[in-house]
């Protein structure tokens, strides 16, 4: 008994240092230096082969009693070893617990909820499965791992041939899949699935007890299965068996609505609708679309299909799969990423939502179209920069500047990392998305422009640059940034970089997965016009992690429940207290708005102005315009100003604008907002008559392109092509840079081609 209790003690002390080795190597990276989701992870698969070997070196050690004697020890062995890895698991559990002390953890509670429901629940089901491996195995532990090893492939096996990127897996709990989304947090399927395995384990203990008491040691295994089988179907046993076969047929079954997986034939039954065209099957929701407005989706897959296989120079025939979501949170609950739209080569499959299609369709389609060229298997490039840049390079379409002079921009201010590290894949994820997108995208269209786009398919499939190119990457990379070099970079750009490229990755932000969380749950709050309660959430989540998007939020909340000193005094704080306040531009409109509310109209338009001289984005620029003319309306200056702090339907805006129309008739303001909103409501012919009121042009460059496009798109979807693309062309009268240049030139494209479709 004594050298039992010294191996024992011994066992104990080598998987303890093994815990603490690995927990205070957590304790030193990013996103797993805190008890939360990413930690729990890596601790239960610590765990899972901590608890399977232990467990079954202790029922070994019980086999060599007598006969008799054999059941009796097995199960006291069992909980002995049970208790053994429970106690080992403290271990991890300290060290993060002490580690708050000097990382912080926004939400102890939800971490020691990951920590019960993962590792825990992992630690339980493990040393069953050990138990049962022991007495029903000769090779227990070689099929103990082949058994982990199997569910592992069964997850990447879900994730290749299904549109899930999520799966639930007995050994690590839950995985999320590769996504930039940053929320996560304890959801209703993650606990009935760990509950569900506790009842598995419960079940593996049993069967291993029948095992124990109907089978001898040296049966065979097959004679052991035999037995156990026959035993399952006797007496009481029978309905316990029938208990558990329906449990498992019934979870099986309801797997999707149970949110633990997620099939093409489930995700089109929860869509609905079907549209099918020459090459696409798109998936959809009547909630998105009625029939008619389907028709121009189909024809706007089937035109940016058309400019890839173009550029390509690839005759497509193949049938793609376009599923397009309601919503995020549907997106999210059905295939698991929400915020990210993706696509999957190999299925021929993209996945967006109704509110990105506009701006990621024809970058998904890329990923599609270039499959051919990829390696087998994945039919992708496996640098995930070529497949990334080889996207962004063909889309060409980012913000108010090319990719060209974004790198440039970013090269001058000294913003971004060597571009060969973004050619891997643990390097392109380390860098702010934004900064790896737009690096990598410049990088291939330099390829693209310089040496070909056959040379660049080359390279997509072999990532081996002396063979396609004659130089090794470190030569290309010195010509691009010899080319980058030319193209202008002026001062003022430096703000559009502090605000794009500045941005911490989500490795390097606090309490990533909580606050993002927090903010969706705000981000509804405010949704429902709960402004206070959002700001509460806002708040909170800007003290845990200084993030913009938390401050953005709190801004934006704060000014809707008219606290304006609240919001002027925030942004204040937050600029005075940062290394790169030029980061805040975009919310200089919100304290802009602030300032107007107050009656300190120069301040607001000075605001205003920032953001117009920022040039960011054609959104947020012709909203700073808008702000600035309407603080000059002397008569609608105060109705302007609750038009844009209120919430009303787009009905009401339009009511609400006819109003201040009347009350200054030769004010053209609330005309062209006017216009705008019904442009969004479909209601075109409407929209078009209010816009040509203001034929003879708006005196703010800015706005009279953006009314000549407007009326461009909306003699497009009344079929008159041959207008709107004279409408576009004049556009270029009032902005002619390169990106509305291309911006003109790709809706002429479009109305070309949709005419003959």
């Amino acid at each position: 008994m004594n050298l039992f209790r010294r191996i024992q003690r011994a066992r104990f002390n080598f998987f303890g240092l093994f815990y603490l080795s690995v927990s205070l190597i957590c304790t030193q990276l990013p996103l797993l230096n805190y008890l939360g989701y990413e930690f729990s992870t890596v601790i239960a698969l610590v765990g899972t082969f901590i608890a399977g070997f232990a467990t079954i070196k202790s029922i070994r050690g019980s086999l060599q009693n007598p006969q008799s004697q054999i059941p009796d020890h097995a199960l006291s062995a069992f909980k002995q070893s049970l208790i053994l890895n429970f106690t080992l698991l403290i271990i991890p559990l300290i060290v993060m617990l002490t580690n708050a002390f000097f990382v912080k953890n926004c939400s102890l509670l939800e971490g020691i909820g990951f920590f019960l429901l993962v590792p825990v629940v992992s630690v339980v089901f493990s040393s069953s499965l050990g138990f049962f491996c022991a007495i029903h195995y000769r090779l227990a532990k070689t099929v103990f791992v082949v058994i982990v090893l199997a569910t592992f492939a069964e997850v990447l096996a879900v994730g290749y041939f299904t549109p899930a990127i999520f799966s639930y897996n007995f050994f690590f709990g839950y995985f999320p899949g590769l996504t930039y989304d940053e929320a996560l947090g304890i959801g209703l399927p993650l606990v009935v699935f760990r509950l569900l395995t506790l009842v598995l384990a419960a079940a593996l203990v049993w069967m291993t007890w029948l095992l124990l008491t109907n089978t001898k040691r040296e049966d065979k295994t097959w004679e052991k299965g035999v037995a156990l089988l026959g035993v399952m179907v006797q007496g009481k046993n029978t309905f316990i068996t029938a208990a558990l076969a329906t449990l498992v047929i019934v979870t099986w079954w309801f797997r999707g609505e149970l949110g633990f997986d997620s099939t093409s034939m489930f995700i089109q039954r929860q869509l609905g609708q079907r549209h099918e065209t020459e090459h696409f099957i798109i998936y959809y929701s009547s909630q998105s679309y009625s029939a008619n407005e389907m028709h121009w989706i189909a024809a706007e897959h089937e035109f940016r299909l058309k400019q890839i296989t173009n550029i390509l120079s690839l005759n497509y025939r193949s049938k793609i799969e376009s599923y397009i979501y309601p919503s995020s949170e549907a997106k999210k609950r059905l295939m698991g990423a929400g915020n990210t739209n993706i696509a999957k080569p190999w299925s021929g499959q993209i996945h967006l939502t109704k509110q990105s299609l506009d701006g990621t369709l024809k970058h998904e389609l890329v990923h599609v179209v270039a499959a051919p060229f990829g390696v087998p298997i994945v039919n992708a490039s496996l640098s995930t920069g070529l497949v990334e840049g080889l996207a962004m390079a063909i889309e060409w379409d980012w913000g108010n500047r090319t990719l060209h002079q974004y790198a440039a921009a970013m090269k001058k201010f000294g913003v971004g990392p060597d571009i060969s590290s973004l050619m891997t894949i643990t390097g392109f994820a380390s860098q702010s998305s934004s900064i790896s997108y737009v690096l990598a995208g410049s990088f291939c269209r330099f390829l693209i422009e310089t040496y070909g786009i056959r040379n660049m398919m080359l390279v997509y499939r072999s990532s081996d640059y002396d063979a396609v190119y004659g130089k090794p990457l470190k030569a290309i990379i010195t010509e691009w940034r010899a080319f980058l070099v030319t193209v202008p970079v002026a001062e003022q750009e430096r703000d559009a970089i502090d605000v794009l490229f500045r941005r911490p990755p989500i490795f390097e932000k606090v309490c990533a997965r909580v606050v993002a969380a927090r903010n969706i749950l705000a981000g509804k709050k405010f949704a429902h016009h709960e402004y206070e309660a959002a700001a509460g959430l806002y708040r909170q989540s800007y003290e845990d992690g200084r993030g913009y998007d938390a401050l953005s939020g709190f801004l934006t909340s704060t000014l809707r429940a008219g606290q304006f000193a609240d919001v002027i005094s925030t942004f204040d704080t937050a600029t005075r207290g940062s290394q790169n306040p030029s980061q805040y531009i975009p919310l200089m409109i919100n304290v802009g708005l602030a300032q107007w509310g107050n009656g300190h109209l120069d301040a607001a338009r000075a605001l205003f102005q920032r953001v117009e001289i920022a040039d960011l984005g054609e959104t947020l620029t012709e909203s700073s315009v808008i702000c600035r003319v309407a603080t000059r309306d002397s008569t609608n200056r105060d109705a302007l100003l609750r038009y844009f702090l209120s919430s009303p339907s787009d009905s009401q805006r339009v009511v609400l604008l006819d109003s201040m129309a009347q009350n200054a008739v030769d004010h053209w303001l609330p005309i062209y907002l006017k216009g705008r909103v019904l442009m969004r409501l479909e209601r075109w012919e409407q929209a078009l008559l209010s816009l040509q009121r203001l034929e003879q042009g708006l005196p703010e460059p800015i706005l009279e392109a953006q009314r000549l496009k407007t009326v461009g798109f909306v003699l497009f979807r009344l079929k008159r092509f041959e207008d709107a693309k004279r409408m576009y062309w004049q556009s270029l009268n009032f902005v002619n840079s390169e990106v509305a240049q291309n911006e003109v030139n790709d809706w002429v494209e479009r109305c070309d081609w949709i005419k003959r479709y």
